[in-house]
């Protein structure tokens, strides 16, 4: 509510009111007051009709917007010389996502090739270097890693922090609000990357330099990541020290995990391979590099399957899988034996996430998780096989699926 007054007040006094209107609708979307959300969207069009950008957020919440002159309108502006690569590339995703609804499949999968190289294009640079370290230098790395100088702060072992790994879009934010929506109501960390980011901070040239095998000091790196959570004010004693952490990427570094925090334990999510693909890149996943061409999204997923794979036969005790779609059909005995898991009370409540006025969402599910939940559809991405007969000799696992 404070923020909201804040920006509400700076869309009035501020010379900046657009930023500040932004800001307000980004927020309203992320707390699920999506009809406020919609309406602040639609005023920001207004004045500036060719940020597609805020064009692709409200399509996220309803389509109903986008009639034909609409999709006509941001087509023709595509052609323009003076949109930066940014917001041709959300005006493609608007574009792909009409093609989606008319079931023209081909001009869909066209239009979303077109609209991931123009995002990847926007910053080369950037791109470029976190796609080396995601699918280059981290696979060769997580694993390799001599730990000196054990954790001398004592909380490390009282801490009990639950950390949601996996591919995107496979059940990641439904799992998060289902935990946290139990008797205890632990704290819903998101997508927080501490452990990853403080990795890279302490040993940068170490990562990025030719040798596979690197010593990481654990005391200085359990000390920092220790005071990012509690500056995320998730540490707390009245909910014995859970919290979740959802930073998909962490199935890298369960080792490093389990030496600063020995009671932690992975929830791994896990969906049919072939709809993970498609509706990774059906997304616009702004921060992540390697979700912007199939070719990635499959060495992304080869490497996933290798590590968790790995980290399954070392750690049965402390990873624990759950198939999307066995949790939409069965949701309440899934639920129990996660909570079970977790070694935390099961309540019926926890599958009433969606009613919660305090559930905050910053992904691409935010709006899922604001419903019941509801049946997996087997079959939505089946239509789209056929766009990866290119890659079907590449990986074991992909030519058995296809």
């Amino acid at each position: 509510d404070k923020a909201i007054k804040y920006y509400l007040k700076s869309i009035v006094t501020n010379s900046l009111y657009k930023i500040a209107k932004i800001n307000l609708a980004i927020l309203y979307n992320e707390i699920g007051k999506l009809d406020e959300a919609k309406k602040t969207y639609k005023e920001i069009i207004k004045i500036d009709k060719l940020n597609f950008g805020i064009y692709f957020k409200l399509s996220n919440i309803s389509f109903d917007y986008f009639s034909e002159d609409i999709i006509k309108f941001i087509k023709d502006s595509i052609e323009k010389d003076d949109l930066s690569l940014y917001n041709k590339a959300s005006g493609y995703f608007i574009i792909a996502k009409a093609e989606r609804i008319k079931k023209k499949f081909k001009q869909e999968f066209n239009t979303l090739n077109q609209a991931h190289e123009c995002y990847y294009k926007s910053n080369i640079k950037t791109h470029s270097q976190s796609l080396l370290y995601w699918l280059d230098i981290i696979p060769k790395k997580f694993d390799k890693i001599n730990f000196i100088n054990k954790s001398s702060n004592e909380l490390c072992n009282k801490i009990n922090p639950i950390f949601i790994i996996g591919l995107p879009r496979s059940g990641s934010t439904l799992i998060e609000g289902i935990i946290s929506s139990g008797d205890l109501k632990i704290e819903n960390g998101g997508e927080t990357a501490v452990i990853n980011s403080e990795i890279i901070k302490e040993n940068r040239n170490k990562i990025f330099d030719d040798q596979n095998e690197f010593s990481v000091d654990l005391n200085n790196l359990s000390n920092n990541i220790l005071e990012r959570y509690m500056n995320l004010n998730l540490l707390k004693k009245d909910k014995k020290y859970y919290f979740t952490d959802k930073s998909l990427e962490n199935f890298f570094h369960v080792n490093t995990i389990l030496k600063i925090f020995p009671n932690a334990k992975f929830i791994n999510c896990e969906r049919d391979l072939i709809d993970s693909i498609f509706s990774i890149y059906g997304n616009f996943f702004e921060k992540m590099s390697w979700t912007h061409s199939l070719e990635n999204i499959l060495k992304y997923i080869d490497q996933y399957l290798m590590t968790i794979n790995h980290f399954k036969k070392k750690y049965p005790e402390k990873i624990y899988s759950i198939q999307l779609k066995d949790l939409t059909e069965n949701s309440l005995d899934i639920s129990k034996k996660l909570f079970h898991f977790c070694k935390l009370d099961w309540n019926k409540s926890s599958l009433e996430f969606y009613k919660r006025k305090d559930l905050i969402s910053k992904t691409a599910s935010n709006i899922q998780i604001r419903q019941e939940i509801y049946k997996y559809d087997s079959d939505k991405f089946k239509i789209y096989k056929e766009f990866l007969k290119d890659y079907k000799n590449t990986y074991s696992w992909l030519k058995k699926i296809l």
